[in-house]
């Protein structure tokens, strides 16, 4: 029989060994590693690395913050219909004076359809999502694409009310597809203030509610320097710098009288345009400097803004 000694032995192939006992080259690495991190973290380490995160964070967001990731070219916006309303004269005219209004681009249809569509949506718009303070605009707007499917925005009960139907959505349709083709036509006809036409897919809804609501005179385009906003201010606007023409598409009643007038201040005189249903108003957004007279009535407009390069 063997000894008690050699039989335990031979039921454990190895002894017990605890690490205390061994030397710290036998230690794992990465646990070496961490405890000396640990004992050289301080709160102040701690807090300079947070804020530096942070701070990246902050300006990566400012740098890449844009509305134009999907935006489109002028030769994929092109809308043939769009050919018989905005001429070469239209276009030597915006050259000219830097604005210029074109009337009953809508026929009745047409414009009943979107305005009737506009005002379904009516109850999606917001005033805090324009980003300005309330002393400056006071309208009401909404973000909308051609694609978006306007009929499953409304809520049951307006579809009941309003009677949501698809021509209602193809009016708004082509009056998006109408502001979006018209930098083609400027490419056409070889439009000579600015070039490169980006064209965002979203055009902007507005509503002014007959309660007072304006917007001050301001101009679309920022020309603000870097050292006037600030390093945030001025990476974040990287849109509005870049604008070049505005389009504006009324949706109110043909024959409108209720005020509301856009007034254009072209160099030391002003000219103020009715908000009549159908009428197109296209001008250059680094110098029309414009605002919104409160009126009398719901007013609607659809508006769309090119960048590119001033030439």
């Amino acid at each position: 029989e063997p000894p008690r000694e050699a039989l335990s032995h031979s039921t454990h192939s190895h002894p017990k060994i605890t690490t205390s006992f061994l030397p710290t080259h036998h230690l794992n690495p990465p646990i070496l590693m961490n405890s000396t991190i640990l004992r050289h973290l301080t709160i102040d380490k701690v807090a300079c690395t947070l804020i530096t995160l942070s701070g990246t964070l902050v300006f990566y967001e400012a740098a890449t913050r844009t509305s134009l990731n999907d935006a489109q070219n002028a030769r994929e916006c092109r809308y043939p219909p769009l050919g018989a309303i905005v001429t070469e004269a239209h276009v030597r005219q915006l050259e000219r004076d830097d604005v210029v209004v074109i009337k009953n681009v809508l026929t009745t249809s047409q414009l009943s359809a979107a305005r009737r569509c506009a005002e379904r949506l009516g109850g999606e718009m917001s005033r805090t999502n324009h980003g300005n303070d309330g002393d400056v605009r006071q309208d009401l707007i909404l973000s909308i694409r051609e694609k978006d499917n306007f009929f499953l925005r409304c809520d049951d009960e307006k579809k009941e009310e309003k009677g949501c139907r698809e021509e209602e959505d193809d009016g708004m349709v082509h009056c998006i597809k109408l502001l979006r083709g018209i930098p083609f036509l400027l490419h056409r006809f070889g439009y000579s203030s600015s070039q490169n036409h980006v064209i965002p897919l979203q055009c902007q809804l507005a509503r002014y509610r007959p309660d007072g609501s304006v917007y001050v005179r301001h101009l679309d385009r920022c020309d603000a320097t870097l050292a006037e906003m600030g390093l945030l201010g001025w990476l974040r606007a990287s849109d509005y710098r870049h604008r070049v023409v505005t389009a504006i598409l009324y949706l109110n009643s043909r024959h409108w009288d209720k005020g509301g007038e856009l007034r254009c201040y072209v160099g030391g005189r002003h000219r103020d345009v009715v908000p009549a249903g159908g009428t197109l108003v296209l001008f250059n957004s680094s110098t029309i400097e414009h605002q919104v007279f409160p009126s009398s009535g719901e007013r609607y407009a659809l508006t769309c803004w090119f960048n590119g390069v001033l030439t």
